[in-house]
């Protein structure tokens, strides 16, 4: 299995995780949830997960992505999803996670589409640098 690899960065104030490969991880492995767990948890309440580079998707990923979606709200943010693939986009829609998750097929747009709230504490931006990379299961 391989490992998916996230490049986190920001853009107009919102928390852009761009992966690559499979996103859920293999048991005892670091998770997409436990990425976007620890970035909500930090204070970072706007973020576009960019599946572009996901060529896709099982039962195991969606429920990691509703993982994620709920450690956000929970947080009090917001989780928003990019969109390239059309088999990704026709998964997401036969599972109606599209209706729980707002998706985009445009990084602009989803950016100008969250709410006005701050993202990056200063803390964690200096902890995230532009285009900083982890690696997953």
């Amino acid at each position: 299995m391989t490992r998916a690899r996230l490049v986190i960065r920001s853009s107009g104030g919102v928390t852009v995780i761009d992966a690559f490969g499979k996103l859920s991880a293999r048991e005892g492995f670091h998770s997409l949830h436990d990425q976007v767990s620890e970035l909500s948890a930090n204070g970072c309440h706007r973020i576009l997960l960019n599946l572009a580079g996901i060529p896709s998707v099982d039962c195991a990923d969606i429920g990691e992505l509703a993982a994620c979606h709920a450690a956000v709200v929970l947080d009090g943010g917001e989780l928003k999803l990019l969109l390239t693939s059309a088999h990704v986009a026709g998964l997401l829609q036969a599972t109606r996670l599209d209706v729980l998750i707002e998706t985009h097929v445009s990084e602009g747009l989803a950016i100008r589409s969250f709410s006005a709230s701050g993202n990056l504490p200063n803390g964690l931006a200096a902890q995230w640098q532009a285009g900083s990379e982890c690696y997953i299961g």
